[in-house]
């Protein structure tokens, strides 16, 4: 169903799709999970520049080679965060000065924006270190389909509550998005998105339209589930993939070359 509906859902059901024929979602998600997770504290702790481009270069490569990702279609799946990281890291960038100084300067009136050199290495380190760090959780989104992803959750004893709204959201965001895609084709058959005022009006309609429909389907959901016997908890019949050995010992492998790398970079071993 996730591949079916990924065109229409845009990134965070195209990665869904992606780990659902990801090469590696025969691994055990739990060893992806604490993978990632240990890469991204990894590279937040580390708070190098180097560090963090080796791991986004690193985290990239995996998703390409191992995970079966098309290079192309991964990089236009980083557009919206390298934009966002692009557009943040300018506001430490630039300072305000009094005075020209450092780098790269541009009069503004009374005062200057300047590229300093402190700016400038500040700046690159926190791209660096934030970019990884969204490589990292890109690897464990195109690598480990949600439910098995919750069901790690489930083990680390998360509040079933919560386990169960995140079953229920995933579930229902495909049929509310297949619901919105039928409203859009039958508003575009009926002129609804000739003109800007038009389409505006009917993006409007269609929004309020899914809200009701979203609450109609929710009480039908829930009648539906205590006529099959529902009394608080919803049970799911999972396959998870087992742990293997060598999966473990190259994960342990790259962790190690990781904290090599980063007592290397903070002067802890001398070459």
């Amino acid at each position: 169903m996730a591949h079916g509906h990924s065109h229409h859902a845009g990134g965070m059901l195209t990665l869904d799709a992606l780990a659902a024929h990801s090469g590696l979602r025969g691994v055990s998600p739990a060893l992806k999970t604490f993978f990632s997770v240990a890469c991204l504290l990894l590279c937040v702790g580390a708070a190098d520049a180097v560090v963090g481009a080796a791991v986004a270069c690193s985290m990239i490569w995996i998703i390409w080679r191992l995970s079966g990702v098309p290079l192309a279609r991964l990089l236009r799946l980083l557009r919206v965060p390298m934009l966002f990281l692009v557009l943040s890291c300018l506001v430490i960038l630039i300072e305000w000065l009094g005075a020209p100084a450092g780098l790269f300067c541009v009069p503004l009136g009374a005062h200057w924006l300047c590229v300093t050199e402190a700016s400038l290495h500040q700046t690159a380190t926190l791209f660096f270190q934030a970019f990884g760090a969204v490589c990292c959780l890109f690897f464990l989104s195109t690598s480990t389909p949600m439910p098995q992803l919750i069901e790690v959750l489930r083990r680390c004893h998360l509040p079933e509550l919560m386990i169960e709204l995140m079953y229920l959201i995933y579930r229902y965001l495909f049929v509310l998005l297949e619901t919105q895609r039928q409203m859009t084709v039958a508003a575009t058959a009926r002129l609804g998105y000739v003109g800007w005022r038009r389409s505006v009006s009917t993006a409007g309609r269609i929004s309020g339209g899914l809200l009701a429909s979203s609450f109609r389907r929710s009480s039908a959901c829930f009648d539906a589930m205590e006529a099959r016997g529902y009394e608080g908890k919803i049970s799911f019949l999972s396959h998870t993939p087992p742990l293997h050995l060598r999966h473990a010992l190259a994960a342990g492998a790259y962790l190690a070359l990781l904290s090599l790398l980063i007592l290397i970079r903070k002067g802890g071993i001398a070459l």
